[in-house]
């Protein structure tokens, strides 16, 4: 869609790095609480959407012209030259409607896949968080406009151009523009006109993300008119990027054109040596060419991939990167998160653990405890969870454990918005893997000034902890005071709960230092917050699913030891016998040590991204295929490193962005259907290469066998170009749609990039539908020719024939795995349809005038069609025996 900015206000972004932001903000009619919702409505209208104006698709000419790139495309506009040339004008002209069929097929299959790539990228919607009337609202990125006021923090997407208001170790990773990989320190103080762009502090682009910290913003520029926008502009098109899979298609491609100039100048040779003329010898030269290209590959990969992703974004998996379905299938270990990928993320406080008491206090005990009370306002005020009330009814956002402590608290009378010390909160420092703490600065002020609000891993809070808040006051805590908090938490941890330690401490100022080293010195310690979070119902299932695909699964989860193996046992990942590892553990031994320990640790916790991305790099050095979960910006590296990095749906756009596939609605169920769609892909395209060949190589080697042994052409180019495209183009087709591989679950993976798309087994049993079906079609040539039938009936036959192998053939290809008999006819709709839309098509050969003068056919008798289809029927038969030799036994 089209930003509608005037073109003068592009490029009065270069100057607001100039103004102070109160400039700025009057300038844009605008303040720091936003703007009101009847301005946004005004503005709205004016500007239009947030976003890119879109280059034009290509035009169909210029579809159809680009079809002609492919190399069997290019075969064919030879063969129509070369009959031209020879007068042949009725078969050049039915090569060349074949060739605008192929052609127009190719640009429908694209056409399907762009579709489907498209539906793919619109579902990558970004959100912002923005003051409206006062209010904190998240919105869709499309409905920012200029002088809105955007929250930024660690993790975020900057999603307009922004003059910075407000900062707090605010640091913008702007590689997408600079090219720098290093975060950039921003600041809200203003800097001269002539600062290079790199050095602009003030501003955050569009397009970058943020690294650390916080910052409010106010929106400079939107869709075309921000600093990527005006990139955009210059650059409309970029050179796709072929995957592995793409790349390999296209060596068959080329391996197949240089396979028929081979058999061309052989053939062509033996015919002149034997006495054949040069006009036969062009024409049985363009026969075998044209038997030679299976016309349907070229679209084959793009059809197969669009079709296997849109089906994985039905069922809450988005693919980001086309490599990642190739290697899907393949993935042989999987490090997975906790949190939302195996629980349900609906984090529910459910007690606390208060300094002073053996048992942990209930729910039903909170509203008569003024120290359960006083935890709540400690806690509201260090998390950032906030009420949306921008939506027609109000929504808590932001990480769920902040969710579920906000609404515990509201439930107590305390809000975050008037009469608590988060609404008096001057600064807050937002939780890092590496603190393991969040914290928030109130002026709400005790005996000594403001007063620090933390949240954080019970065991950090606690080695702080100098004194404990009770129900008789501060005091200093003692040994007895840190055993029965330790016996607490583990009892706690050990049915799987979560939890998070409150506490506070006096400090004097408005912000929080920058240096978090000593921070927590001298902390009081109020007590343990303790969560609930169930595990999601059909995870225990897809994870005994995915282990029996041959994957392993590690619990890698910066969460509490043992929460985290509570879970893993629950959810199946491990056995009573495993055992679980910290991330400070992994830090004391060798990477060879590590390895051998992963024989019987399934789980590792309290780690650090640094570590997650060791244990990825050491099963990659041995040959794994490492898939791997994330979803905060500290995640991105390791999401990266991983041969297949999965990011959550609910995490962070960083992580997001480095990721291959996100899990929209955060499951690791949908983890499991990711790998059976990829093996589904695989499985697929394997189907199509391996009918192509072997019906095309199969018409290549009756037409050559029968040139060596002096007999003429069995087939003429046109009615070759019939069978192929005609009856095989649909078909082939048709195995995008069908159903994963019985028992593809249950199969050990093997590496798409090593074996290749057409595996050792793939290869053998091609060869050997080729050596039947040509040996049967060579069987039923030599018998009619030696009852002397004349050659214009004796290519009749051979037409049908190789129609009906064609269309019998596509039966066996359906399942590799499992008999034709035992197949669910119901199963691919699209391949009936196409399978009678075809036989209809060879009918009307067999009964229309026209097409029967077309393709030189002259009608047969209903014996000799019976012997036809008997002979189908016979190869059939034989290529299902084959199937159990190659496949069935061996699955």
């Amino acid at each position: 869609m089209r930003s509608n900015a005037p073109k003068k206000e592009t490029n009065q972004t270069l100057k607001w790095h100039a103004l102070s932001w109160r400039e700025a903000a009057v300038a844009l009619d605008s303040s720091r609480q936003g703007l009101s919702t009847d301005k946004v409505k005004e503005k709205q209208a004016h500007y239009g959407p947030n976003s890119f104006t879109e280059a034009p698709p290509p035009n169909l000419l210029v579809r159809l012209f680009s079809q002609f790139k492919s190399s069997i495309t290019i075969v064919l506009l030879v063969a129509v030259l070369i009959t031209v040339s020879l007068g042949e004008f009725v078969d050049a002209a039915v090569i060349a409607f074949a060739l605008l069929i192929a052609v127009v097929i190719g640009v429908v299959q694209e056409g399907r896949a762009s579709r489907s790539f498209k539906k793919l990228s619109d579902s990558q919607q970004r959100e912002a968080i923005v003051w409206r009337d006062g209010k904190k609202q998240q919105i869709d990125v499309s409905g920012l406009v200029p002088g809105d006021a955007v929250e930024l923090e660690a993790g975020m997407y900057v999603p307009a151009d922004l003059r910075l208001i407000e900062t707090k170790n605010l640091a913008i990773n702007e590689a997408a523009l600079t090219g720098e990989s290093l975060a950039v320190d921003k600041s809200a103080e203003p800097v001269a006109t002539e600062t290079p762009f790199a050095a602009r502090t003030p501003i955050a682009s569009m397009g970058t993300y943020v690294a650390t910290g916080y910052g409010l913003g106010v929106v400079v520029a939107i869709g075309d008119a921000t600093t990527v926008g005006e990139l955009a502009q210059d650059v409309q098109s970029v050179s796709e990027v072929k995957t592995p899979l793409q790349e390999e298609m296209d060596e068959i491609s080329r391996l197949v054109l240089y396979i028929v100039i081979s058999i061309i100048t052989v053939i062509f040779a033996v015919g002149l040596f034997q006495g054949h003329e040069l006009h036969e010898m062009l024409l049985t030269a363009i026969a075998v060419a044209v038997a030679s290209v299976p016309e349907g590959l070229p679209a084959a990969v793009t059809i197969v991939l669009a079709v296997g992703m849109e089906a994985l974004l039905k069922r809450g998996g988005l693919v980001r990167n086309l490599l990642a379905a190739e290697t899907l299938g393949s993935t042989t270990y999987i490090l997975t998160d906790k949190t939302g990928t195996l629980t349900k993320a609906s984090m529910a406080a459910t007690g606390l653990i208060l300094t002073d008491k053996d048992d942990t206090l209930g729910i039903d005990g909170w509203g008569d405890n003024p120290v359960a009370k006083f935890l709540f306002e400690v806690s509201l005020c260090a998390g950032n969870a906030f009420t949306d009330r921008g939506k027609s009814s109000p929504l808590v956002r932001g990480d769920p454990v902040e969710v579920a402590i906000l609404k515990a608290a509201g439930q107590l009378g305390i809000k975050e918005s008037e009469g608590s010390w988060r609404a008096e909160r001057t600064d807050y420092l937002a939780f890092t893997s590496e603190n393991r703490f969040a914290a928030g600065l109130t002026s709400e002020a005790d005996a000594q000034g403001g007063t620090l609000c933390v949240n954080g891993a019970p065991e950090t809070l606690l080695d702080s902890a100098a004194k404990v808040h009770t129900t008789d006051g501060v005091r200093l805590i003692n040994k007895a005071d840190k055993d029965r908090i330790l016996a607490a938490i583990k009892s706690e941890t050990e049915t799987g709960k979560r939890l998070v330690a409150v506490g506070y401490k006096p400090m004097p100022g408005q912000t929080i230092p920058k240096e978090t080293k000593d921070l927590l010195t001298g902390l009081i310690l109020i007590g343990v917050l303790v969560f609930n979070d169930p595990v999601r119902s059909g995870v225990p299932d897809a994870i005994k699913e995915v282990k029996a695909a041959g994957a392993e699964v590690l619990l890698v989860t910066g969460d509490n030891p043992a929460t985290a193996l509570s879970i893993a046992r629950e959810v199946g990942i491990a056995k009573a016998t495993d055992e679980v590892m910290t991330g400070s553990e992994m830090e004391t031994i060798t990477d060879t040590e590590l390895e051998a320990r992963l024989k019987k640790t399934t789980v590792f916790a309290r780690t650090l991204p640094k570590q997650k991305m060791r244990l990825a790099k050491i099963l990659q050095q041995r040959g794994e295929i490492v898939a791997m979960t994330g979803d905060g910006i500290n995640d991105a590296p390791t999401l990266q490193r991983a041969n297949i990095g999965i990011a959550i749906g609910s995490g962070t756009e960083v992580a997001k962005e480095a990721s291959d596939l996100v899990l929209i609605n955060n499951t690791f169920a949908t983890i499991r259907v990711a790998i059976e769609e990829g093996r589904r892909i695989i499985s697929n395209l394997r189907k199509i290469i391996g009918y192509l060949l072997s019906t095309s190589l199969s018409e290549v080697v009756l037409i050559a066998t029968a040139l060596f042994t002096g007999a003429a052409a069995p087939l003429l180019p046109v009615q070759i170009l019939w069978a192929n495209i005609i009856e095989e183009g649909m078909m082939s087709v048709a195995f995008a749609f069908e159903k994963g591989e019985k028992g593809a679950m249950k199969r050990k993976p093997k590496d798409i990039h090593m074996e290749g798309i057409f595996s050792r087994e793939t290869k053998l049993f091609t060869l050997f539908v080729v050596f039947v079906l040509s040996s049967l079609l060579i069987v039923l040539y030599f018998y009619y020719r030696l009852q002397g039938l004349p050659i214009e009936e004796l290519r009749s036959i051979m037409f049908v024939a190789v129609s009906m192998d064609s269309l019998f053939m596509a039966f066996a290809f359906r399942s590799l795995s499992v008999p034709i008999w035992r197949i669910n006819i119901k199963d691919n709709v699209f391949f009936i349809i196409s399978f009678l839309i075809s036989l209809l098509l060879l009918v009307l050969v067999l009964l229309v005038p026209f097409l029967q003068s077309l393709m030189s056919y002259t009608p047969l008798g209903i014996n000799t069609l019976l012997v036809i289809v008997g002979f189908s029927a016979v190869s059939l038969l034989t290529v299902e025996v084959a199937k159990q030799i190659f496949f069935v036994r061996q699955s």
